[in-house]
């Protein structure tokens, strides 16, 4: 968020803009927002705020006028601005999410998110994945090294933890991993943007979870390609995506400012990265306004080179590092 201060009048004006918007007062409330901007003109999250009532109402050249005002205030796009102004289709869709915007709204989403997914919109992608991961294969007895990105508060770790010898969680948000830190599921976790290196222990995975994070990215090839490098051969990745309805095999950007990928995309993807698609089949992970979200489970594999595992033994301080272990890859 921005570090501007601005005048007491200004906020008490933003507050009642508040209470109009709340009540569906939309156009009361954007009158409100010009008020608190004429009293505070580089108030970034006012030009923000102004801006969604002027997309609300229609007013679309006012809105991006906004949106721009909000991105040349602000310190960072904490608000996702630009994804809006993709959305509008005044600027290209970016790539992937604004790491920014996805961090603080996952910090201030993390101490109600379970509650409002698992109740409020059936999120089930976790145990879905599990049972996918099941049919291609059972859990082997000495357990295996797990990699969770997109850990959030936990929820992939309670539904993989049982096969885990030892697990890794990586989330963006400081929130979430607060969250799920106070679970004590994972041996370790990690704040990292999850197509970073950073995201990825230095150590041979059995099996990589990623559980409704690739809705926030849309290229997916330099992720698919960390996950391979990352995997053991053999090694499986289970994920979860919104499935893509466009004719064109590609992936889109939603008004909800999630992304949907099509399965051919995600075939030709993992097949660019040196994985093999073992299964990719239609579910429903989680519902929005009542209705479900088509979805899509995957599971892609490492091909093995020769024997199809590493040998790197856990030991008492942890994981074997690289020059410790042997990789026939």
């Amino acid at each position: 968020m921005s570090t501007y201060f601005p005048p007491a009048l200004a906020e008490r004006r933003l507050l009642y803009a508040n209470m109009l918007r709340n009540r569906g007062d939309l156009a009361a409330a954007a009158d409100l927002y010009a008020e608190a901007l004429s009293l505070a003109p580089d108030w970034a999250e006012a030009h923000f705020a102004l801006a969604e009532m002027l997309e609300a109402t229609g007013r679309i050249e006012d809105a991006c006028a906004h949106f721009r005002d909000y991105l040349r205030q602000a310190d960072a796009d904490t608000m996702g601005a630009e994804v809006r102004l993709a959305l509008l289709g005044v600027t290209a869709r970016p790539e992937t999410l604004p790491e920014p915007y996805v961090r603080a709204l996952f910090d201030e989403y993390a101490p109600r998110f379970e509650q409002s997914l698992l109740g409020g919109l059936g999120y089930r992608a976790p145990w879905q994945m599990r049972t996918a991961v099941e049919a291609v294969r059972p859990a082997p007895s000495t357990g295996e090294r797990i990699l969770d990105l997109g850990c959030g508060t936990g929820l992939g770790g309670e539904a993989f933890r049982d096969r885990a010898a030892w697990m890794v969680g990586v989330d963006l948000s400081p929130g979430m991993l607060r969250e799920a830190r106070a679970k004590n599921l994972y041996n370790e976790l990690r704040e990292a943007n999850v197509e970073s290196e950073t995201a990825f222990p230095d150590m041979p995975f059995d099996l990589v979870v990623a559980a409704d994070v690739l809705v926030y990215l849309g290229d997916l090839s330099l992720l698919f390609k960390h996950v391979t490098a990352a995997l053991a051969p053999g090694g499986l990745f289970a994920f979860s995506v919104q499935a893509g309805t466009e004719p064109e095999p590609g992936f889109t950007l939603g008004v909800e400012c999630r992304y949907a990928h099509h399965e051919t995309y995600l075939h030709r993807t993992a097949a660019g990265a040196g994985m093999d698609m073992l299964t990719l089949y239609p579910a429903v992970c989680r519902r929005e306004a009542g209705l479900d979200v088509p979805s899509l489970i995957g599971v892609a594999r490492r091909p093995a080179k020769g024997v199809a595992a590493w040998e790197a033994p856990l030991t008492k301080g942890g994981i074997a590092s690289r020059a410790d272990r042997k990789l026939d890859a």
